[in-house]
């Protein structure tokens, strides 16, 4: 008789010994039942070959697994038949792996990766500013506090290593001149974008008041990769250059644009 497995299970009755006669049929049975058993739990049911959407890396990384990447299961809810245990341990796991990415790289646009964020604190020592309304000097940043994606790699630029939504703050500080009382020293900084201005900030004190200039500004917007990004000076309102100026800039990857 043809198996009965997986639709149902089949009923033997018991057999005794010097009473009943053992046919091949009875055999045969059991070899069929047993067939259907190991072609429904399937090969190596224990062994999971792994699986990976579109040749992902792990840690998942911008470009390689996205909000767009399919999952390995649409059919959330419906009934559906595979063709062997081993077929649907494996559809769950592909989605279990699935929802792990997704989930780390949501977790990753939050800005609370688990693993390095995209973020740096990096600082310009003190400079001469020459006199001048509008002479702008770049910062030439000097030391990196924190930056594990190697934003800052020497001179005046810091590059996006990922194009993304970016949380960006200046800190500027400036002596102001000491020509006469009640003249006016202005210093100005300016944020630029590859060849954008993307944000701004003034400060103008009395000279002679020995009050520091201190300009905070900031940005959030798109940055992309490789695109670098610097911090301008400009002081004028005193014909010296004594003016010494210093920085530190703060940026943030907040989520993924891409």
């Amino acid at each position: 008789m043809p198996a009965v497995y997986p639709m149902s299970v089949r009923a033997f009755s018991p057999k005794t010994d010097n009473v009943d006669t053992i046919f091949a049929a009875h055999v045969n049975d059991l070899q069929n039942e047993l067939t259907a058993v190991e072609r429904t739990v399937g090969a190596n049911p224990h062994i999971w070959a792994g699986w990976s959407p579109g040749g992902a890396t792990w840690p998942p990384k911008s470009g390689t697994v996205t909000l767009k990447t399919s999952a390995p299961v649409s059919n959330f809810g419906a009934a559906k038949t595979y063709g062997s245990v081993t077929d649907r341990l494996a559809a769950l796991q592909q989605q279990m792996t699935w929802l792990t990415l997704m989930t780390q790289l949501l977790v990753g646009q939050s800005g609370t990766k688990p693993f390095k964020p995209q973020a740096a604190v990096i600082r310009a020592p003190g400079m001469k500013v020459p006199a001048g309304e509008g002479r702008w000097v770049a910062f030439r940043w000097g030391a990196a506090d924190y930056d594990p994606s190697h934003m800052y790699q020497g001179g005046s630029n810091v590059v996006a290593p990922v194009t993304g939504f970016w949380d960006v703050s200046v800190n500027v500080w400036a002596d102001s001149t000491t020509r006469r009382a009640n003249d006016l020293h202005f210093v100005h900084v300016r944020l630029m974008r590859g060849n954008d201005e993307v944000a701004g900030q003034d400060s103008l004190i009395e000279t002679q008041t020995w009050i520091r200039h201190r300009i905070n500004l900031s940005w959030q917007g798109r940055w992309n990769a490789g695109i670098p990004m610097q911090v301008h000076v400009s002081q004028h309102g005193a014909s010296d250059n004594t003016v010494d100026a210093n920085a530190t800039i703060s940026l943030s990857f907040v989520r993924d644009l891409t």
